[in-house]
């Protein structure tokens, strides 16, 4: 019946190719995998090849070939909604030929058919491709997550075991392949928020964990049918999944992150964390970086000659800038950073998922508004600068803390030497 899909159009199918082409050059966003004429030409020639063989294929060839097509067409890097509606572009094109050129309702019938048909392998090849990816990510997740905390690694690893297994019985079709989502007993037991009986984070870990299930079962509905392209257009909800299971261990992270932080010890002065605290956290953050392949940025502060201030004004009105210094610095920076004074005028700030673009951008900010507070005591008005180092590392890291410590005091020297009252990113 295929083959008589061809002799409807066959007379016509160079000027469907040819519109086909045309429509796709008009769109903006389909022209930019075009290079030149002779590269349309050529794909023009292929494509139309490809699809007069097809015709003449059993399913299971149907199935390889436009599986691979779409595994082919997702290693170009061309967004799977932008292959499907050229897809359709050419579809409406053989179908009105069709239409025109016969009355069987048979002929419209097996073209239609073919059409789901190829579609739905072809979102198959891209659905391929898409869980192989997040199988590779999951891969180096598991390489890196060793260097988190405790509860931070039992958590990541049980979740992260649940999608590679989640995503193994997606491959293979096969629901009872699928692993239940849950969360040990020993996590829950171990939060600190279990001990203090804080119900709403509790809840909200359970309906979460109702939810990944719920939207798990969303995808095998459609797989058990066959319906790739309804399963790709649904990886949304697998994306959904991933969201929901990350929040889920960023809540349960933030949790015992801010439970730790509030055990640690503060600058009386500032409110700022100590140095102290600064050893105690350092390689839990490193370490959640690296599990999580993002980028960290230090950026280090020193107040310009505040010994001055000092002796001027006084070592109260030295306690006041402190204060203020570490307020602003606090209103720059987002509530999953860290600030921390070091002692004396030096302060370091972490950057949690910044590069050494926007931690320079901060610093500069936090640079200005110094610069521009008008300080007041006793009668005198003064103003005071600071000068920054700002170093941002990427993960895996290849230096250990002390060395990186070393390197953003290394630039704030060079700020200071250049003239101070200024940031150093260089």
């Amino acid at each position: 019946m295929t083959l008589k899909i061809l002799k409807a159009v066959e007379s016509t199918l160079d000027a469907i190719f040819n519109k086909f082409y045309e429509v796709m050059l008009s769109n903006r966003e389909f022209a930019i995998f075009f290079k030149s004429d002779d590269h349309i030409k050529s794909l023009i020639e292929r494509q139309k090849k490809y699809f007069v063989d097809s015709l003449d294929d059993s399913e299971e060839n149907l199935k390889a070939r436009y599986t691979r097509l779409g595994e082919i067409h997702y290693d170009l890097k061309l967004p799977y909604v932008d292959f499907f509606a050229a897809m359709g572009i050419l579809e409406e094109g053989i179908l009105l030929e069709v239409c025109k050129q016969h009355e069987s309702q048979e002929i419209m019938t097996a073209a239609f058919r073919f059409f789901r048909v190829i579609r739905a392998y072809t979102a198959k090849g891209y659905l391929n491709r898409m869980l192989d990816a997040d199988s590779k990510d999951i891969d180096r997740y598991l390489e890196n997550v060793h260097r988190s905390t405790e509860i931070d690694t039992l958590f990541a690893t049980e979740r992260i075991i649940w999608l590679k297994n989640l995503i193994f019985a997606i491959k293979v079709e096969n629901r009872g392949a699928a692993p239940a989502f849950h969360v040990p007993s020993q996590i829950i037991n171990a939060l600190p928020m279990k001990k203090t009986k804080d119900r709403m984070l509790l809840e909200y870990i359970e309906n979460t964990v109702s939810r990944i299930e719920i939207n798990a079962a969303n995808v095998f509905f459609f797989l058990e049918k066959q319906d790739y392209e309804e399963v790709l257009t649904l990886y949304r909800e697998l994306l959904q999944i991933y969201k929901l299971s990350l929040m889920l261990s960023n809540v349960i992270t933030i949790a015992s992150s801010s439970w730790l932080i509030s055990n640690l010890s503060k600058d009386k002065l500032t409110g700022l964390l100590t140095r102290h605290s600064l050893n105690a956290m350092i390689e839990r953050e490193l370490g959640l970086a690296d599990a999580s392949a993002y980028e960290i940025s230090f950026i280090m502060v020193d107040l310009d000659h505040f010994k001055q201030v000092n002796d001027t004004h006084g070592h109260m009105a030295g306690d006041a800038v402190l204060k203020k210094v570490g307020e602003i610095m606090l209103d720059n920076i987002r509530a999953t950073d860290l600030a921390f004074r070091l002692g004396g005028e030096e302060f370091l700030l972490v950057l949690k998922g910044a590069s050494l673009k926007i931690a320079s951008g901060q610093a500069e900010t936090i640079r200005k508004e110094i610069q521009a507070h008008l300080f007041k005591h006793e009668g005198s008005n003064f103003r005071i600068t600071a000068s920054f180092g700002v170093s941002t590392f990427n993960s895996p890291f290849q230096v250990r803390f002390d060395k990186m410590l070393k390197e953003v005091d290394a630039k704030l020297y060079q700020a200071k030497e250049a003239g101070r009252n200024r940031v150093n990113s260089s």
